[in-house]
């Protein structure tokens, strides 16, 4: 290997704003110095707004985000093999779901053949399987992944938590074995400085608000979230933020679902700040069938807010050591909007002492200096022949 200074690929899929690019930004951050960098992923539309000013080589790959184009996706694989091949990088490092499943099968197919040395990392953004998928799509993502975890040569599997490695170990059994397995969460860095189009375009909410952030689709689950606003008290407004939270469809979605509260919903799309929506909250709202670590609830937390989390894997695990948070464990929407009406009255009664509270465990479990000394250490374990990353 030489003296060379050793190169990583991080390879993402969808370029919008969501988890995966926030993640793949915080660890360009975190490994800046210890290795050149280059992140490959569909045409950047927000997500990845941050490499250019922190060193990272960015090449875009059409074809790499989860979509039912099967050409694209054959395109989008067969770039990413050729890539691969003719940058020989020491680390290759999957995140997304449709690129740990291209990567993996590319080394099944010997597609691709890495020079020996090569260290080959997955993150799973989320278990692929499990409670809150659909049966069907779960049963099969679950075959899959027995599939290429049996076949494959040995990887570094990351998980966001504890919780989802052992129920993949669990799940996969002596797929598992020759494997190595790592935890490495998330982290947010929204920092504190709002800038001014970002608070003159937010009205003021007048009464006790929620903000909900995610783009809109099956996991995030927010027809529950609406039909909740249908029970919970007239001095609650809800403000849906995210992708797709804009569109025409979900609008008569809001109307049909929220019904005489629907006034009450504000739906804001896509914000290229959210600090100062988070500012004027009161709490914040994860109504999911199924998460991973979701960066929006830690974003939640850095901003001093308690979490109001569907009953769904890992919220028990994120809700841990916070000092007020609540999972709506409750079977009726009328028990859940008493659960949060009187969650928020104990909130908004101790409000500074609590949000100093929140702010505290954010800054020991998901702050960026948290984060980066984990990622640091575990990737330069996996760097470890190179001198002077040696530990």
């Amino acid at each position: 290997m030489g003296g060379h200074k050793p190169h990583i690929i991080l390879v993402g899929g969808d370029g919008h704003p969501s988890g995966v690019p926030r993640h793949i930004t915080d660890l360009v951050r975190a490994l800046t110095g210890l290795a050149r960098i280059t992140v490959v992923s569909e045409v950047d539309a927000g997500g990845y707004g941050q490499l250019a000013e922190l060193g990272a080589r960015h090449v875009v790959l059409p074809g790499l985000a989860s979509r039912l184009h099967p050409a694209k996706v054959r395109a989008g694989n067969q770039a990413l093999c050729a890539l691969l091949q003719d940058e020989a990088p020491d680390v290759v490092w999957f995140h997304a779901r449709l690129p740990v499943m291209l990567g993996r099968q590319l080394l099944v197919s010997t597609g691709w053949k890495p020079p020996a040395g090569t260290r080959v990392a997955v993150t799973y953004h989320g278990l692929p399987f499990g409670r809150g998928h659909r049966p069907s799509v779960g049963w099969i993502s679950k075959q899959i992944e027995r599939r290429l975890l049996r076949k494959c040569p040995p990887l570094d599997l990351v998980f966001l938590n504890e919780a989802q490695q052992q129920r993949m170990q669990n799940s996969m059994g002596k797929c598992m074995l020759h494997h190595r397995l790592h935890v490495l969460g998330n982290s947010s860095c929204l920092g504190t400085q709002l800038t001014q189009s970002a608070i003159d375009t937010q009205k003021p909410v007048q009464g006790r608000h929620l903000v909900m952030t995610g783009r809109t689709g099956w996991q995030k689950n927010y027809k529950s979230a609406l039909r909740l606003m249908h029970h919970l008290p007239e001095d609650i407004t809800l403000s849906m933020c995210g992708r797709g939270s804009d569109s025409p469809a979900f609008l008569a979605l809001v109307k049909k679902l929220a019904g005489p509260a629907a006034d009450r919903v504000r739906c804001l799309g896509s914000l290229p700040d959210i600090r100062a929506v988070l500012a004027s909250a009161d709490g914040y709202m994860l109504s999911s069938r199924y998460e991973g670590l979701p960066i929006g609830a830690l974003e939640a937390c850095e901003t001093g807010l308690p979490l109001i989390l569907g009953d769904f894997e890992g919220a028990g695990q994120l809700l841990s050591g916070l000092p007020i948070g609540l999972r709506l464990s409750e079977k009726t929407p009328q028990k859940q909007a008493q659960k949060i009406d009187a969650m928020l009255q104990k909130y908004l009664s101790n409000r500074t002492a609590l949000s100093t509270a929140i702010k505290a465990h954010w800054a020991a479990n998901w702050a960026p200096d948290v984060f980066d000394g984990h990622a640091k250490s575990l990737v330069s374990n996996w760097l470890a022949d190179f001198q002077g990353l040696a530990k």
